[in-house]
This record gives C-alpha cells, structure tokens and sequence, in this order.
C-alpha cells in the first residue's frame, strides 16, 4: 500500500505534457496563457481626450484667459473632427474622442464659458493637459504577458483592447465522469428499498468544473462486468477524453468489477490502494495519454481522493505547478484521536480566532459517508498517525482552499 507522498509523486510523474489551444476569449479564464503576448499596436492607439471638455491649440506664454475662442466642430468618441484647430479656435470633445490635428490641450468644461460671442476659459491651459498620450500605457511590440499567465479578468480585458479575440492557452482537461453501482438512481427519480440517489455524479462534475475541467460526459453504470467494459471502451475510445473519473467499485467485494474492467479495456494500472484515511482503496491507471482515476463510492472518500490525486494531475495538465495546500499554521482546541490503521488522516474541521492565532478543531461525523460535515468543513488538516498523539494546543497546517473564516471571535 503506496504512502500518500510516493501516491502523488507518481500520479504527477505519469501525467503528459499539456496541450496547447486557442479559444475564444470568453471561454477563456482561469486558462494558463502558452504563449508570449506582444502588443500588436499603440494603446491607446491615438491621443486622445481624458475628459469632456474644449480642445484648443495652446501657444507659449500666450494667457488665453482673456480671449473669446471661436468654436469650430465637435469630436465624439468614435467620431473625429476632421479639420485643423489653429490658435484662436476650439473644438468640443467628450472622454476618448481623438484628440484633432493642431489640438495640444483640453480644457474641462466646467473651466469654460460658453457665449454667443464665443468661448471663455477660467484658466490659461498647459500643453498637454487632460490628453492621453498614444502608446502611452502599452507600445507597439512590448511584452504584455508572459507564459504561465493565468488569465483573469484583467488580463481578458487586455488582450480585448489589443484587438485579440482568442487566447492561446494550455487546454481544459476534458474529463469523462462513470459513477457505478445497482443502488444508484438518479436525482429526482423515486427510490425503491435499498436505493439511493447518485450524488457523486454531480460532486465530481462540480468538482471538475472548480479545477478548471471541462466535464464532456457522465454516466451511471450497473454493477456489471460487460456494461461497465463497454461503457469504459466507448469513453476510452473517443479521442477527446485526457481524464475518466471513476467512482465506486474499486474495492475488494464481490461487486467491485471495476478493476476487472480496467484490465480488460487495456488500462495499464500504476497503483491501487493508498495508505489514507479516508479514501484507501484508490487507483490509478493510464492508457495511451488518458488518465484513470479509480474513486472509492463513499462521497467523503470520493471527495478526498478527487482533491487529493485528480485535482493535482488535473492543474498540470492545464499547465499549473502544483503547491501543497496544507499551509496555514493552526494549533488544536481539543484533543484528537487517529487510527493507526492509516498512515495519513485527513480530517475535516471548524475554526475560530483569538489574539491573531488560528484554532481548529475536529468535526463530528468523520465517517466517509458523513456529508453533512463534509459541508460544514471550514477547512481540512492532514495529520500522519506516526507523529501523535494530537493534544489540545498541537500544531497542525490546514488547508483552507481560500480564507478560512473563523466563527466566532478575532478573525485574523
């Protein structure tokens, strides 16, 4: 039975080289960017207005205060004035207008006056003022962004206003979902004696989504041999799956086919079973570029194991270096038993704050079908049995998978 350290390590070992893609800037964020980003052209790509206002032709040393300027056109956003502002003139103009030829500066409106004899300024204008400058923020074949970029908003907003309507990216794993058992019925469907409804289907689909997958199809399966071939052979076969996430049936009962049907699909298995709690019987598998995740049915251990193995492989394959999230230092509220049946526990806890320091403490209801606290979880703690016993003020480093919000008492 492989450690959980060596089960990672060679998790991310077998996972390929990620593939390069261009989509659409819509379907773009959250994407690892591929390629280097150089401006194609000026941004802003002419001089324009920062401000409503008057644009004019300012001489040195001339005061304009006291003369009337005679107003000449407009210029809109989109819109230009197409002639010449000599000294003397003014053009109205509005924010991001292009700045006319002769125009050296704008004046805002609420510094002028407007007369049937003509146009008054309140002040004498400087050369320059209120105009942004072409290239000013962004010249024509600068690097803008760099490979590695995880595109956000902004940067989707960047790549916009340089005029690209498609990013080149590392692509979004596309992952096929197979849960199994003959208990399993779908949500909204009425139960029968012994049935109950598949919520790992939609846990993992979910769970997918937030790593940044793409689920491109999920199915149920009976606890039969021949289905379970078939329906693997046809995920296995189309040439668009780089990941199957299988839950259920990867144990040692009579039911547990899914093994059995690895083999006979051709799967190559790399390991199986993980010295964890929860989450044991877990495997791994490959075949061609497609990467087999084996899942334990119990939705806690499901969980665990998707965040744990596939979750990692997942964030390579999308071109993301891989950090450990148990990082946060916390100490114990109370005492903490572990089985030393396992080596590695993960735990589900709450937390609160005092003086700056964060305290966490285990949830009731650890088993690997308690969902409820599997909600209630504000973060995880990875402990190994072998460094207990786990006393109250221990030290431990939890996951928060973003901030953990204490509940009750200092937050910090």
């Amino acid at each position: 039975m492989l450690a959980y350290e060596a089960a990672l390590e060679r998790i991310l070992a077998h996972v390929p080289a990620p593939k390069a893609a261009r989509v659409p800037l819509q379907e773009a964020l959250g994407c690892v960017l591929a390629r280097t980003v150089v401006a194609g052209a000026d941004l802003p790509g002419f001089n324009n207005s920062a401000v409503d206002g008057y644009a004019l032709c300012v001489m040195p040393y001339n005061d304009l205060t006291h003369h009337s300027l005679r107003l000449i056109g407009k210029a809109e956003a989109g819109k230009p004035f197409r002639g010449l502002v000599r000294s003397g003139q003014v053009v109205r103009i509005f924010t991001g207008a292009q700045l006319p030829v002769g125009a050296n500066a704008v004046v805002m409106q609420e510094r002028v006056r407007v007369s049937p004899s003509g146009v008054l300024l309140s002040e004498s204008p400087e050369i320059g003022q209120h105009i942004r400058r072409r290239g000013e923020d962004i010249s024509a074949g600068k690097t803008v962004l760099k490979p590695g970029t995880i595109l956000r908003a902004q940067e989707i907003g960047l790549l916009a206003a340089l005029g690209q309507s498609h990013a080149a990216v590392w692509g979004r794993p596309r992952v096929a979902v197979l849960t199994t058992g003959n208990e399993l019925r779908p949500a909204g469907r009425s139960l029968t004696a012994g049935q109950i409804y598949d919520s790992n289907s939609a846990m993992l689909a979910a769970l997918v989504q937030e790593t940044g997958g793409l689920v491109r199809t999920s199915q149920t399966c009976p606890d039969s041999l021949s289905r379970l071939v078939r329906t693997l052979r046809s995920m296995l076969s189309s040439a668009k799956t780089d990941v199957i996430l299988l839950a259920g049936g990867v144990s040692v009962g009579d039911k547990d086919l899914c093994r059995e049907a690895f083999a006979k699909c051709g799967i190559r298995q790399i390991f199986w079973r993980v010295n964890i709690k929860p989450g044991m019987p877990f495997f791994f598998g490959k075949k061609g570029r497609t990467l087999i995740f084996g899942l334990p049915g119990n939705p806690v251990s499901s969980y665990v194991t998707f965040r744990e193995f596939a979750a990692p492989a997942l964030a390579k394959l999308q071109g993301r270096a891989w950090q450990d999230p148990y990082s946060r230092p916390a100490s114990l509220l109370k005492d903490l038993h572990v089985s030393k049946s396992r080596e590695t526990h993960f735990v589900r806890v709450t937390s609160q704050g005092s003086n700056g320091t964060l305290h966490v403490a285990a949830l009731d209801g650890q088993g690997s079908h308690h969902l409820r606290s599997l909600v209630e979880a504000q973060g995880w703690m990875r402990l190994r049995s072998s460094e207990g016993p786990w006393a109250t003020g221990a030290r431990v480093l939890v996951r928060t998978d973003g901030d953990l919000q204490p509940t009750h008492g200092d937050s910090q």
